[in-house]
C-alpha cells in the first residue's frame, strides 16, 4: 500500500508498506479536492492456516462513492466509520503483508461537494482511529458505487461450481507444499510455491473445513504432475463445490482427501511436465480448481523450452 497525500497544496508520496510480490497494483484516484476519504472497511485474518494475522481485504469510502473491495472478504470485519470527518493519514503494522491498519482523522462536517482546501468550521485534528472489529453496518446511501477487479478464468471447463469468486495465483517454478481443509466439502486450499530464490505462500482460497491435510513435496526433485477429484452435482446435497481432491507427483499419490462422490475431473496427466500454479473459484468452500502446467518439449536433459497452458476444473 502506498498513499499520495496533500501537504498544504503539495502532493507528497508516503512510503510503500508491505510487499507486492510482483502483482500489478490497483490504483485509486480521487477527484481531489472535492472528493475526500471518509472511512475504510475491510477484513483481517490468518494469512496461512494457523499462521499470523494480516489484512485480507480493504474498501475505501469517500463522500461520493466506494472503491473496492480489494482482496478476499474473509475473516473478521472491521470499520473506521465515524460520524463526521475525513481521513488525513494512515498508520499500522507491516511485514510481508499489511498486518494492521489504522487512520488519522480530521473531525468535522463533510459534504458531497466540500472542498478540502476550505475545511468546514470546527474541524480539528483527532489522534487516530484504530482498526475496529465489529459487525458490518449498512452502507451509506451516498456511496452506492462499487468497483471490483477479478481475474477471469479461461481454458476448458470450468469443472466444479460457479459459486464463489475467481482467483489466480499465477505461475511459479513449482509447488513445495499444500494445505487442504475439508468437512463435507473441500473447504479451502493454500499452496506454498517455489519462486526460485524464495518460497511464497498463496492466500487461503476458501474459509471452511475442520480437518486439515498437508502435502509436502520433496522439492525440487519431486514435482506435481496431476490434480484430480470429484465435485458435487446434486443441489439437494449442498453446493456445487469440490468433494474430493487428489495430488499426483512423479513419486506417488497424495489423497484422496474427501469423499469420492459426484462428477470426476482430472488435469492432463503427464510425465513431460509439472504443475506450476493454481487458479479457480472459492467462497465458503473450494468451488472450482484449475492448474497452470509447464510442458517440457524435447530432451529434458538439455536446457528445456516450455510452454504454459491453463486448465480450470
Amino acid at each position: 500500500m502506498k498513499v499520495m497525500y496533500d501537504r498544504h497544496g503539495q502532493a507528497v508520496w508516503g512510503n510503500k508498506h508491505g510487499y507486492s510480490g510482483g502483482i500489478s497494483p490497483d490504483k485509486i484516484v480521487f477527484d481531489f479536492p472535492s472528493e475526500v476519504l471518509t472511512h475504510i472497511t475491510g477484513y483481517y485474518g490468518p494469512t496461512i492456516i494457523m499462521g499470523p494475522t494480516a489484512v485480507r481485504s480493504l474498501t475505501f469510502h469517500t463522500n461520493r462513492r466506494r472503491y473496492g473491495p480489494y482482496g478476499d472478504e474473509y475473516g473478521t470485519y472491521f470499520s473506521t466509520s465515524f460520524t463526521n470527518g475525513k481521513i488525513v493519514g494512515f498508520h499500522g503494522r507491516e511485514g510481508w503483508y499489511i498486518d494492521g491498519i489504522g487512520v488519522h482523522v480530521q473531525e468535522g462536517k463533510v459534504g458531497a461537494s466540500q472542498r478540502a482546501s476550505r475545511p468546514a468550521a470546527g474541524m480539528s485534528p483527532s489522534p487516530h482511529y484504530d482498526m475496529l472489529a465489529r459487525a458490518p453496518s449498512d452502507i451509506d446511501d451516498e456511496v452506492p458505487y462499487a468497483m471490483v477487479k477479478e481475474p477471469v478464468p479461461v481454458g476448458p471447463g470450468p469443472w466444479g461450481g460457479e459459486g464463489g469468486r475467481p482467483w489466480d495465483d499465477g505461475v511459479y517454478a513449482g509447488v513445495q507444499q499444500i494445505y487442504v481443509t475439508r468437512g463435507a466439502f473441500i473447504g479451502s486450499i493454500q499452496i506454498q510455491y517455489d519462486r526460485g530464490d524464495q518460497s511464497v505462500w498463496s492466500a487461503r482460497h476458501g474459509t471452511s473445513g475442520h480437518i486439515t491435510h498437508r502435502v509436502k513435496l520433496d522439492s525440487p526433485h519431486e514435482v506435481l504432475t496431476c490434480v484430480r477429484g470429484y465435485y458435487n452435482t446434486d443441489s439437494h446435497e449442498g453446493p456445487r463445490a469440490l468433494r474430493s481432491i487428489t495430488f499426483i507427483s512423479n513419486r506417488g499419490k497424495y489423497g484422496p482427501f474427501g469423499d469420492e462422490v459426484g462428477a470426476y475431473f482430472s488435469s492432463p496427466a503427464t510425465t513431460e511436465g509439472k504443475v506450476v500454479g493454481f487458479h479457480g473459484r472459492s467462497g465458503q468452500h473450494l468451488d472450482a480448481i484449475g492448474v497452470h502446467m509447464q510442458h517440457w518439449l524435447g530432451d529434458r536433459r538439455a536446457a528445456p523450452k516450455y510452454v504454459l497452458s491453463k486448465y480450470l476444473f
